[in-house]
């Protein structure tokens, strides 16, 4: 609004300025009329001033008849803008389209201006790339509050599955587990597993007492069960320091045996294969592995937005020493300003390919559906100022021409 009421302003001005040369040339022409024999220099006077008045009124004719009929008379090819505003908006729309959507020449503007590096200098500052920290935390804390859990738990859980659904079980288990047990580590996972046994049958002594009892006849006495879980843990024990105490212990050898053929046959045992597929379905159907990622995501929603909303977080933090080290990477290294010059140019071009008619259409329909007075009015005070120079100049110039020619006249007079 500020800025049409200062181009109406300067407007008005340079109307003002336009007119009154036209009145002065009139004042000068009339004077110069009545007084013509005073001195030899006033009918050239008189002539620069007529010649100057036909050319003022010819321009204040011909910039006139560019927004409306002059004096109101409906004068032919007068109102043109008015008369032609669709042609205008056509015209208007392929010129954008063309000319200020030009793919070649986008590309020669983003490389003369280089981005990349203007943006790394700016991101150095740390003030800067707080800022955009900020804004970043900002933009994750307000669309945490808007996402809805269930869709995204559903969209974690469909992405978790699809990917399983792709990766065979049995044989990435198999690989794992050769990797897990190289350079001889099966002795160690016996003895754990071994020891973890120990562990619970030392923690679990009343259910596992409870169990004994169960499978007794009643007319056992009580006492058996407690000899029996304590033969069961002293036998475990005592095999833990057997295999601790005989580092050729057969066990050993037995199990690493039986883990090297399961490695073989979860790799290229098709029944196995089928078994471990089988399972890895039944455990992608069971609710727990729902319920885990819903409290997956919530507990990490939780924990971005307490991060996003505090100001002195280590998530902001983060962000912001990231975008340095990044705008130091771009500074220091040639090879990737080029790439990510390339990337920039390569995506706007696409972009202007791809929506350069949709824009220059956009601005033809935008103009057409100006009501006609409005686009004259705009169109007017967007150039009307300068087309005021045109009534200047031609006041000025009219009067020289016709000094010259009232000059020449003279000389073959």
């Amino acid at each position: 609004m500020m800025d049409d009421e200062q181009r109406i302003a300067d407007l008005r001005r340079m109307q003002r300025v336009a007119t009154g040369l036209l009145v002065a040339a009139g004042i000068v022409f009339v004077l110069a009329s009545i007084w013509r024999d005073v001195a030899p220099w006033v009918p050239f006077v008189r002539a620069f001033a007529e010649a100057a008045m036909v050319g003022a009124f010819a321009d204040w004719f011909a910039v006139t008849a560019l927004f409306r009929h002059p004096l109101g008379l409906p004068i032919p090819h007068t109102a043109i803008i008015p008369r032609r505003k669709e042609r205008i908006a056509v015209s208007f729309g392929r010129f954008i389209e063309h000319n200020f959507l030009d793919p070649d020449q986008i590309t020669k503007r983003i490389r003369h201006h280089d981005p990349v590096t203007r943006i790394a200098h700016w991101l150095r500052q740390p003030e800067h790339s707080q800022q955009v920290a900020d804004v970043v935390a900002d933009a994750i804390s307000g669309l945490l509050r808007v996402i809805d859990d269930d869709d995204v738990s559903q969209a974690l859980a469909r992405g978790l599955n699809q990917r399983l659904e792709s990766i065979p079980a049995a044989p990435l288990a198999g690989r794992l587990l050769g990797v897990f047990l190289t350079g001889g580590r099966q002795r160690d996972a016996l003895m754990q597993l071994i020891h973890l046994l120990a562990e619970v049958i030392a923690k679990n002594e009343t259910e596992i007492r409870r169990r004994i009892a169960g499978e007794l006849p009643p007319w056992v006495p009580r006492i058996v069960d407690q000899r029996i879980y304590e033969r069961l843990l002293e036998g475990v024990q005592r095999l833990l320091r057997e295999l601790r105490d005989t580092p050729d212990h057969p066990l050993f050898q037995q199990f690493t045996n039986l883990i090297d053929r399961w490695i073989v046959d979860l790799q290229f045992d098709p029944q196995v294969q089928q078994q471990g597929e089988a399972l890895k379905r039944e455990l992608m159907a069971h609710p727990m592995v729902r319920e885990l990622v819903q409290a997956s995501w919530r507990d990490l929603k939780l924990t971005l937005l307490a991060q996003s909303v505090s100001p002195a977080s280590p998530l902001r933090h983060s962000i912001a020493t990231a975008l340095t080290r990044f705008a130091d990477l771009l500074e220091h290294n040639a090879e990737w300003r080029d790439k990510i010059d390339t990337w920039i140019a390569a995506a706007v071009v696409a972009i202007v390919r791809r929506y350069r008619h949709a824009i220059g259409e956009f601005v033809t329909q935008t103009v057409n559906n100006w009501d006609t007075e409005v686009t004259t009015r705009k169109i007017e005070l967007q150039f009307g100022r300068d087309l005021q120079f045109i009534r200047i100049n031609g006041t000025i110039v009219g009067g020289l021409v016709g000094l010259i020619i009232y000059s020449v006249s003279l000389l073959f007079s």
